[in-house]
């Protein structure tokens, strides 16, 4: 039994030629996710009495003005965005870039407060808009062209529903929130979770417009170009992300034998994760076996 254990041990320390078949993904905790969705309803909870006295009575002197006016500005971009006339998006974003520090001098408390608050109403609207299809004019105002972009970039499931679970919807509005606001860093930046959440949803539905004619051959290859920015992206924000074994899976994919090599070696050199360090010398093999299997360059 043992010189079995023993045989059984070297073979799977040996690396063997192995296609590189899938991108590692981020790992994301669930349930993180949906802590922090439940705190931002807390949040939004706690403001909406307040804002609906200001709106039955806006001469009260509330105090909530700012954060209104700052809200509405919001709603008017979205609206303005959707539209086909980009001087109209270019002066709504101007609007509300100029109600940001009054709104903000209230506090980076009551900000936070208003976004959770929008985001229980994006989260209501777009899931009316799943069930039934129909686009309502607060969702528009709420998510500027969220709509188009799901059916632009596939980002249905088999059935044709909304690939996203609540949770990551509300990572996607806070992260469209931070991007037209300029508010990217702490307080409003995404947290570590979240951040993992958005980049495995859109490694594993790419940004390839479907508008486009393409045949699938040229689709792949387009996404996974697309691919190799995001993981770059993410490896930025999040460091333990295994990005030289990503980007080496995707010159694979892209025929680019060298490339991968080059990038799953330099991975095996660093890689603190014991989890892929077989796996990518299994890639590694393959990728030295295309690169010698492959045509010699034309001389110029």
């Amino acid at each position: 039994m043992a010189i079995l254990v023993a045989v059984l041990g070297a073979l799977i320390a040996v690396p063997r030629r192995v296609d590189p078949s899938e991108l590692p993904l981020p790992v994301v905790d669930s349930g993180v996710l949906r802590q922090i969705l439940a705190a931002d309803r807390v949040l939004a909870k706690q403001l909406a009495p307040e804002l609906a006295r200001e709106i039955a009575n806006p001469t009260g002197g509330g105090g909530l003005f700012d954060l209104r006016a700052f809200g509405e500005k919001y709603r008017a971009y979205g609206a303005a965005e959707a539209t086909v006339d980009p001087a109209n998006a270019v002066l709504a974003r101007q609007q509300l870039v100029q109600a940001i520090p009054p709104a903000r001098a209230l506090g980076d408390d009551r900000l936070l407060a208003l976004r959770a608050y929008q985001q229980e109403l994006f989260l209501a609207e777009v899931a009316k808009w799943d069930a039934t299809r129909v686009e309502s004019t607060e969702l528009v105002e709420l998510a500027g062209p969220f709509v188009r972009l799901v059916s632009r970039h596939g980002w249905s499931d088999d059935r044709g529903r909304l690939a996203m679970n609540e949770p990551l919807r509300a990572v996607f509005f806070k992260r469209r929130w931070a991007e037209i606001t300029g508010l990217l860093t702490a307080p409003f930046a995404l947290g570590t979770e979240e951040t993992r959440a958005f980049y495995a949803f859109l490694l594993s539905h790419p940004w390839v417009d479907r508008e486009l004619t393409l045949d699938p051959k040229a689709a792949c290859l387009l996404a996974d170009r697309w691919r190799l920015r995001k993981i770059d992206e993410l490896a930025r924000r999040d460091p333990s992300y295994p990005r030289l074994l990503g980007r080496g899976v995707l010159f694979f994919r892209l025929g680019d034998y060298t490339s991968a090599a080059q990038a799953f070696r330099d991975y095996l050199q660093s890689a603190s994760d014991p989890p892929y360090v077989l796996r990518a010398r299994n890639y590694l093999v393959a990728a030295n076996a295309r690169a010698e299997e492959a045509p010699p360059a034309e001389a110029p």
